[in-house]
């Protein structure tokens, strides 16, 4: 995805995710977006995205399912999910994260 197309489908990539999802906030850079939350009791059921998504967990933890496995991501462990892979998130204890968001 170049810059412009990255423009123009900004607002999908994450047009999913309710507001209060994105909590703490939101860095937009070129090329590049960034957000903040905290999230518990909460399954995001399976969805992909224009963007390669890297997450920084700082807290709690992350079941992260990908190609059909679930992986947990735990305090200060990074985990990658490649643009338009399916995957679903559950977040059972109060997790905080951060989210690069990179186009492909």
């Amino acid at each position: 995805m170049n810059r412009s197309e990255f423009d123009e489908n900004k607002g999908l990539s994450m047009a999913h995710l309710p507001e209060i999802l994105l909590g703490i906030g939101k860095i937009s850079a070129d090329n590049c977006e960034v957000t903040c939350g905290i999230r518990e009791n909460l399954s995001v059921p399976s969805h992909t995205h224009l963007t390669d998504n890297y997450v920084l967990i700082c807290e709690g933890v992350l079941y992260l399912t990908l190609d059909g496995q679930e992986k947990t991501v735990t305090t200060g462990e990074w985990c990658m999910i490649p643009a338009g892979t399916e995957h679903a998130e559950r977040f059972v204890e109060k997790t905080s994260v951060i989210v690069f968001w990179l186009p492909k």
